[in-house]
């Protein structure tokens, strides 16, 4: 299990007590420096109060954890999801339905890897998605590399 799941292992919990949605978690070495990049989401969307209230918690329950996970020196950084938010699981999937969405398979589907266009359904453990070059595509989620929300800004 990488690093970046176990954190979110750890801090879901916490998060679930705060009425907070980990999205994602990225653990990366940027400038010499471990950094632990934590973006959270709520329902109605967060604030940057929020982010400064989750940061203070997460990390004064990191400093008392007796897990090992975090054993090396790290900056941690809360974020919210931003415009093109990363989709990892079920419950993200189905929010966003109807809405345009970038995909990357680990596998060709149809010849293809990439696919843009408006996220039909999740249903049955398949994402529907009516991409621009091939129409309606049903892809496994077991079969998704990457999926984002795509916003024209």
């Amino acid at each position: 299990m990488k690093k970046a799941q176990k954190i979110e292992d750890l801090l879901a919990p916490v998060a679930a007590s705060e009425k907070i949605e980990i999205v994602d978690v990225q653990y990366v070495k940027e400038a010499g420096d471990w950094v632990a990049r934590i973006f959270i989401d709520k329902d109605g969307g967060v604030t940057i109060n929020d982010c400064e209230n989750i940061s203070c918690i997460f990390s004064a329950f990191l400093d008392e954890s007796d897990s090992d996970i975090l054993k090396d020196s790290y900056v941690l950084e809360i974020s919210s999801p931003g415009f093109n938010r990363v989709l990892k699981n079920e419950k993200n999937f189905r929010r966003f339905v109807g809405s345009k969405t970038r995909i990357q398979t680990f596998k060709p589907i149809n010849n293809q890897r990439n696919f843009l266009g408006t996220l039909l359904n999740f249903e049955d453990g398949k994402i529907k998605i009516d991409d621009a070059i091939n129409g309606i595509v049903e892809i496994e989620f077991s079969d998704i590399k990457k999926a984002n929300i795509e916003t024209d800004i």
